[in-house]
């Protein structure tokens, strides 16, 4: 083989080795995670308002749910209002949840509460007064 066949065949693998990086990368955008949060707050609590920055204000009753997807693959910020208190978090963040089908959120008397399986959940927000 001459220098400029190895020169050739090196280069024809990097542009393939782009082009599969490229498409992987896209294909993880175009899978975006749907958001479900619920409010399983005491039954007579007064209605939480759920602010999702550049996307929704939600207004949770106890036992509701609202869900939504992620239409960017950026950092989503959120926060809800329960009377006289509040809780931040980010509702989406790529680095954690890129890759998952749906993240759940459910508010809670002790905070705002994160999940992948909607089974084992993990205090992400706590409540503080405004």
């Amino acid at each position: 083989m001459t220098k400029m066949s190895l020169f050739a065949i090196s280069h024809f693998f990097a542009l393939c080795f782009c082009l599969i990086s490229i498409a992987a990368i896209a294909e993880q955008d175009s899978k975006l995670p749907e958001i479900q949060i619920s409010s399983a707050l005491p039954k007579d609590s007064e209605p939480t308002e759920v602010h999702v920055i550049g996307e929704v204000v939600i207004v949770l009753k106890t036992n509701q749910d609202y869900k939504w997807n992620i239409t960017k693959n950026e950092i989503t910020y959120s926060f809800a209002v329960w009377g006289n208190l509040i809780a931040d978090w980010y509702a989406f963040e790529p680095r954690s949840d890129a890759g998952h089908e749906t993240i759940f959120w459910s508010i809670r008397k002790e905070g705002v509460f994160h999940s992948f399986d909607n089974s084992k959940w993990e205090l992400k927000a706590e409540w503080f007064r405004e």
